[in-house]
């Protein structure tokens, strides 16, 4: 016995609740401890402990009992005497087995952890009666699953990893229905129940390392699951494409699996500056010839089909991108993953470096660092050098250099011998796809459209045994993987499958390069796409400026008046403004990405103050504060000046969407910079600059109470210069933006501008746009919940998850929206929206919450008055539930004077806390 064990035996007393003697060479439970009879806890790890003693009944007020890594060899049948033990740790002993009588005893206690022993078996009697909610059977000797376990319905979390099982009966789940983690990983299972599917709260699901190769189709009835881990099975891995889907996409993949053929297919994606002979490069490499066209407008995008060792029929997707710098802020959305890159330069240009830093940065950036061949092109005409080692030194991606001719096709054998090893070797090559998937996608490439509807595509799917779900699962494939576009997040795009995305993108840059927009500078209306988009058809074009709207490239100014922040002049507009005592902050880019700051302009549309924005740079304003924002592409960097009551707020909000734009980049980790403010430095032009992550994490942790200042030399107090950069608010409430009755009052307004605008737009566009946009209006921090929701009446549109936070990102409240036609008493659209709300979203338990309900019936009045009855009637709703029973409602007239808005509040009972929901409904026909 070690010595500090001797020292805790000696302190005991009568009245100790815990007790922990770990590691102390015990070769036996002390006899110190029979006095301890008001003892709780008591935990006896890594000792030599074989046999528990008959005194431990005295023990009836043990709650926690930990006797892991000893030498039990036997169930320590004592411890069922204990009538409130709710944990007992039973693991890394030398236990051999656990008969019926005992486990049932086992399971009354709520926590049980019997992992690695030595156990073979556990009898499969009935157990009547359980309480166990958590079990943890982990590295023994198993090779049934125990048919016992199938009776503990209160089991959440079920652990039977690292055992010899290889069956599961065909029922074996069927009582598990509250289930809600499983681990059945490295087992030897070849098939799973179909019972499986019953396991409708089940969201956490391990079965790799076993020998399983293909799933029940019950197993898309697991509606819940939030994980899945599938590795080292037969089945095969998931192509990335579909992973990305998350566990909805990964069942559908193995399900729809079936028959099935390998892919081998990539894309080959030609990039460079303008008239270096991309295109002439392309028809070389396809065709042994070269074209008799102009330089390339857009996106060009061909088939070329080679032979490599992994097929025969390896499949290249080659996109020629245009060289235009207009361009270049929409390439984000095109590079990719799985995807060879060839850099063209021009042997006669020496202007290479630029190129070089340029192109090599974004493909870095956009594409996981992806293999480039860098391609020296017209060396006929002209041989130039250029320093390979330093260029493969600082981009290890770079896989081999060329010199060759497009024109004379000089060195392009050489060219394509080094594609096709290189396009070869690029990871996931020879993904299984099912059979049916490639028909589908071969009838739509044979399609002589340029695209289909929705609609179209969903019944070509269904032609071939797919249902509307898996469909869209596919759609969802092909887009990722390039092949067609499908936008599903997007409530208007979704109703359109672009089959040909050069033909949608193409009409994109039709407008980019027009000359009529760029000479207004980037504006342009409904009226100016008949000539720019004379070839395309009028009722296509809106989905062309909401794919503009989506790629961050226009936004609207007014109705059917758009603007193009990139084709904006390029000279500061003329303004006031006073440099002295502004909040400043910089960003500082190892390499700017083209396109930031017409994206930023693009997402704070509604905060632009007076008109005042140019190519470069805008003005914001809320409230009373204002914010100069302007970048400079030659220094790479992005400058902010902020003046004003609430600089730190309005600091917050251009950070949030600069940090969006750069995840989107997967760019996150730019350099953000804020100037020193000692006397020398506070009203200096150039300051010193502090890196702000480093100067936070020095007040987090309280390392030093100064920094020093490398232009004067001094220290400046950190939580000083900290304190100008963030909100020290202890209560929400204390700024008014918090405050929840003006959140009422900005929905109110927010509600007004809707029914302004209700018939100039469609409800998703009101949806997806003005709600969030008018609510960032008013200075509120918005997150987003969900834009791809499918609403309760089954539409797919007309649903919105809104989270309002803090600056430092606490929530202040939750905002629920979707559409009523009617509301009858077995409606289930606002009993699973309530339920949402209250419960699924929210795990901080805030106080009040709202639902914006889009009413869409004839008679408003009456979807009303049925609406407040229906939620009067909740507690006897079956399918509103008993956790949050309703304990008042009340309609609020005083709030406005809208006939055509109505607001209620619901009172709704949790843990003794009382929950509030605002209902506003606001009427859309």
């Amino acid at each position: 016995m070690k010595q500090h064990i001797k020292e805790k035996l000696e302190g005991l007393k009568s009245n100790t609740k815990n007790v922990q003697l770990t590691s102390g060479r015990l070769k036996e439970v002390p006899i110190e401890l029979n006095i301890c009879t008001e003892i709780r806890y008591l935990d006896l790890f890594g000792n030599s402990i074989d046999e528990i003693p008959d005194w431990f009944y005295r023990f009836k007020k043990l709650e926690h009992l930990s006797l892991r890594n000893n030498t039990l060899k036997e169930l320590p049948t004592i411890v069922f005497t204990l009538e409130n033990i709710k944990y007992l740790n039973l693991s890394d002993n030398q236990i051999h087995e656990i008969t019926g009588h005992y486990f049932r005893n086992l399971m009354s206690i709520e926590k049980v952890d019997i992992s690695y022993n030595q156990i073979t078996s556990i009898p499969s009697e009935k157990i009547t009666y359980s309480k166990c909610n958590s079990l943890n059977i982990k590295g023994n000797k198993l090779q049934k699953f125990p048919t016992a376990v199938s009776e503990i319905h209160t089991l959440e979390k079920l652990d039977l990893s690292e055992n010899n099982i290889n069956s599961i009966e065909d029922d074996a789940f069927e009582g598990l229905e509250n289930l809600i983690e499983l681990d059945l990983s490295f087992n030897k299972l070849q098939y799973l129940p179909s019972s499986i599917g019953q396991l409708k709260k089940l969201k956490r699901l391990n079965l790799s390392g076993n020998e399983i190769s293909s799933l029940p189709k019950e197993f898309e009835n697991l509606t819940s699951l939030e994980f899945l881990d599938f590795n080292n099975n037969p089945i095969g891995r998931v192509p990335v494409e579909i992973s990305s889907q998350g566990v909805s996409g990964i069942i559908n993949y193995y399900l729809s699996l079936g028959d099935n053929v390998q892919l081998f297919e990539a894309k080959l994606l030609i990039v460079g500056q303008g008239n270096v002979g991309k295109t002439y490069l392309m028809n070389r490499l396809i065709h042994d010839s070269i074209p008799e066209t102009q330089t390339t407008e857009g996106i060009d995008i061909k088939t070329w089909t080679i032979q490599t060792q992994s097929s025969s029929d390896f499949r290249v997707n080659i996109w020629d991108f245009g060289g235009q710098e207009i361009y270049h802020s929409t390439h984000q959305f095109f590079l990719t993953n799985r995807s060879l890159y060839l850099l063209i330069w021009e042997a006669r240009t020496d202007q290479h470096l630029i190129s070089f830093d340029y192109w090599l940065n974004v493909i870095r950036l956009l594409s996981s660092n992806s293999p480039v061949i860098i391609v020296l092109n017209k060396i006929d005409e002209r041989l130039a050098n250029i320093d390979e080692k330093s260029l493969k030194a600082k981009f290890k991606n770079i896989v081999s250099f060329h010199q060759v001719s497009a024109s004379s096709g000089k060195n392009i054998d050489l060219l394509t011998t080094k594609i096709r090893a290189e396009i070869d070797s690029l990871p996931l090559i020879g993904d299984k796809l099912p059979k049916v998937w490639l028909e589908i996608r071969t009838i739509l490439e044979t399609q002589e459209s340029n695209y289909i509807s929705a609609e179209q595509y969903l019944n070509i799917c269904n032609q071939h045994g797919l249902s509307n779900k898996r469909a869209l699962f596919l759609s969802q494939y092909f887009h990722d993987l390039g092949v067609f576009l499908h936008f599903q997040d997007d409530n208007f795009l979704r109703n359109i499958l672009f089959l040909k995305p050069e033909w949608a993108t193409n009409a994109v840059y039709k407008i980019l390069d027009s000359k009529a927009v760029i000479a207004r500078n980037g504006e342009f209306d409904s009226d100016m796409l008949d000539s720019i988009l004379e070839g395309f058809e009028r009722d296509k074009r809106p989905y062309i400026v909401t794919l503009m709207k989506k790629f961050e490239l226009c936004f609207e100014v007014e109705r059917n008046l758009f603007l193009i922040p990139e084709l904006l002049q390029p000279e500061k507009v003329e303004f006031d403004w006073d440099y002295k005592d502004n909040l400043r902050f910089e960003y500082q880019y190892d390499f700017m990405p083209a396109g930031i700051m017409a994206r930023f302009i693009v997402r704070t549309r509604n905060l632009v103050y007076d008109k005042t924005f140019w190519k470069n740079g805008v003005i914001i304003q809320r409230e009373n504060t204002r914010a100069l924002v302007t970048v400079d592409q030659y220094s790479r960097k992005l400058y902010i000046w902020i003046h004003g009551n609430n600089a730190s707020f309005l600091l917050e909000i251009i950070r949030k969407e600069l940090n969006d734009i750069h995840q989107s980049l997967n760019y996150p980790d730019v350099p953000e910079k804020i100037p020193c403010n000692c006397q020398e430095c506070i009203n200096s032009k150039t300051p010193h600059l502090f890196n702000y992550a480093f100067v936070k994490r020095v007040g987090f942790e309280n390392t030093f109470r100064t920094i020093p200042c490398e232009v004067s030399a001094t220290g400046v107090n950190v939580h000083k210069l900290l304190g100008l950069y963030r909100i020290d608010s202890p209560e929400p409430d204390n700024n008014p933006i918090y405050s929840l009755d003006k959140i009422l009052n900005d929905l109110i307004e927010v509600g007004s501008r809707i029914l302004e605008r209700k018939f100039q737009k469609k409800i998703e566009d009101l949806i997806n746009d003005d709600i969030v946009d008018l609510l960032r209006t008013k200075g509120h921090n918005i997150s987003d919940q969900t834009r791809s929701g499918t609403s309760g009446n089954g539409k797919g549109a007309g649903e919105l998850d809104i989270m309002i936070r803090m600056s430092n990102g606490i929530p202040v409240t939750i905002i629920e929206c979707f559409r009523l036609e009617s509301c009858g008493p077995k409606n289930t659209v606002i009993a699973d929206h309530l339920i949402k709300l209250l419960s699924k979203y929210d795990t901080h338990e805030l106080k009040r919450k709202f639902i914006i309900v889009f009413g869409e019936a004839e008679r408003f009045d009456n979807l009303w008055t049925n609406y407040t009855q229906y939620i009067k009637d909740l507690n006897s709703n079956n399918n509103y539930g008993d956790d949050y029973p309703l304990s008042g409602f009340s309609v609020r007239d005083d709030l406005h004077s809208f006939a055509n808005m109505k607001v209620g509040f619901s009172r709704h009972e949790n843990n003794g806390e009382i929950v509030e929901v605002v209902h506003v409904m606001i009427n859309m026909k």
